[in-house]
């Protein structure tokens, strides 16, 4: 996480239960084990959310470096307390913030899956023999304050019941699916819709970057026009097995709970469909008619919203029916004083680019049940003169440049195969693009595409929040 993330968290806390903040303690400390079991358990039921030490959890103030070892407040410490006092145990991934030259540890807490969190175990007792922390039995949820309680209200229940069952009738959904032979393609109308929605988020992000320019130094300019028109444009729709969009009622909510696992699996100091919580970058609901309907969408941060020029620019839309957008410029144009590599793609980025399409695609279509395939539509602009090269100086495909400044393509893959055989539907999407680089010289896109490939490409940027899905 970047540093903008802490100050980003903090900015909302007042009014977001999905966090947590703790101040430096011993985690060794049975009575600490057992009231931060309390809090991780309370945040997996409200569906996700982050723990975070450091930082005192009255005034919302980072506390500064510690004299604690960080290793209390590592994976191995946190896990172990998950262990101990809940079932079914979540799997809390340990990230770390910079701020102001101090590390913060924010436990990143996944939502519950078909079941509540429940705990397990009682932590130490009192003097009079009550338990400290958590009791043996009780399901907690975020309230008001925010604090971390026992589940007690009709209302409470509903929610948490809600999202539970979604999870079961999305597995019940692909037992069904599975056993239809032939399942109905996308209809046409969601194949225009999805262009026309990509179509408009490109121009508006190639607006946004001419109204930043304006205000940015003149050095900086050049770097952020040619943003605008040199990029990536990737969309997904949801469609049921009748071919028609799946809705998205509060997408808002879902992209809040979906961030929590973006942060597992696609998170490389940022990622794609982030939202921020402070007034002037935080998404928005907006309207627009597109492909002769009304749509409503969530947006996120606009580019000359920006505070920071930085290697890339991003911009995304999801929309209530079941379409998600993400416009960014390549990171490969970024460009150092006295930098001569010529115009150029690297397949580590193209790859991270897609899988952090599919990856949202994949964990939207679990909270949202009734997806039978996914429809996905990528618009890469600003190729011409490009190669495909490993990094700066190497080469990957002979050393050709592209004759065409565009590649636009709609692939449509099952939902099954996604949710079920992840790797398989990157391939899908990843090789049309990776395709017209041509074969000269000894690559081979079909040949090399393989999952170890694509690990090994990940792992170029040393961060454990970049991976592919294992097997369901």
């Amino acid at each position: 996480m970047a540093s903008l993330d802490l100050l980003d968290l903090l900015a909302g806390a007042n009014e977001n239960l999905g966090v947590e903040f703790k101040a430096w303690m011993d985690t060794t400390s049975n009575d600490a084990r057992a009231k931060l079991a309390r809090h991780i358990a309370a945040l997996a039921n409200h569906g996700g959310g982050y723990l975070i030490f450091g930082v005192d959890d009255k005034t919302r103030r980072p506390l500064g470096a510690t004299v604690l070892d960080l290793a209390l407040f590592g994976q191995d410490a946190i896990s172990g307390i998950v262990k101990k006092y809940l079932e079914p145990r979540v799997q809390v991934l340990v990230d770390h913030v910079e701020h102001e030259g101090v590390t913060y540890p924010v436990v990143v807490v996944p939502s519950h899956g078909a079941r509540p969190v429940v705990a397990i175990a009682d932590g130490p007792h009192d003097g009079r023999g009550r338990p400290i922390g958590i009791a043996l039995g009780t399901v907690y949820i975020r309230m008001a304050g925010p604090e971390s309680a026992p589940i007690r209200s009709a209302d409470d229940w509903n929610t948490l019941f809600d999202r539970c069952l979604s999870h079961r009738s999305d597995l019940l959904g692909k037992i069904l699916r599975q056993s239809l032979s032939h399942p109905s393609r996308p209809d046409r109308k969601v194949n225009d819709l999805l262009k026309a929605t990509l179509d408009e988020a490109a121009r508006d992000f190639t607006a946004q970057t001419q109204l930043l320019a304006e205000k940015v130094q003149p050095e900086h300019r050049d770097h952020i026009i040619r943003a605008g028109t040199n990029f990536s444009a990737l969309g997904y729709a949801l469609v049921d097995g009748e071919g028609e969009p799946v809705e998205i009622s509060n997408p808002r909510a879902v992209n809040d709970r979906v961030t929590i696992e973006m942060h597992r699996y696609a998170h490389y100091g940022w990622s794609s469909f982030l939202p921020l919580n402070v007034p002037e970058r935080a998404p928005q609901v907006r309207m627009s008619t597109l492909a002769g309907r009304e749509v409503t969408y969530l947006e996120g941060m606009r580019v000359e919203n920006t505070g920071l020029i930085g290697s890339a620019f991003d911009y995304w839309r999801i929309y209530e029916c079941g379409i998600g957008v993400s416009v960014e410029s390549f990171r490969d144009d970024w460009r150092r004083p006295g930098d001569t590599a010529p115009p150029h793609l690297t397949p580590a980025w193209i790859l991270i680019a897609i899988h952090s399409l599919l990856a949202h695609a994949r964990l939207v279509g679990r909270e949202v049940p009734g997806a039978a395939q996914v429809l996905v539509r990528m618009d890469w602009r600003g190729l011409k003169g490009r190669m495909l090269a490993w990094d700066r100086f190497r080469h990957a495909a002979g050393g050709g440049t592209l004759a065409d400044d565009r590649f636009a393509k709609n692939i449509a893959i099952e939902w099954a195969t996604l949710r079920d055989d992840y790797f398989e539907a990157l391939r899908l999407v990843s090789l049309p693009i990776l395709r017209i680089f041509g074969t000269t010289g000894w690559y081979d896109p079909d040949q090399w595409l393989t999952r170890d490939a694509v690990e090994e490409q990940f792992s170029q940027l040393r961060m454990n929040t970049l991976r592919l899905f294992d097997e369901d």
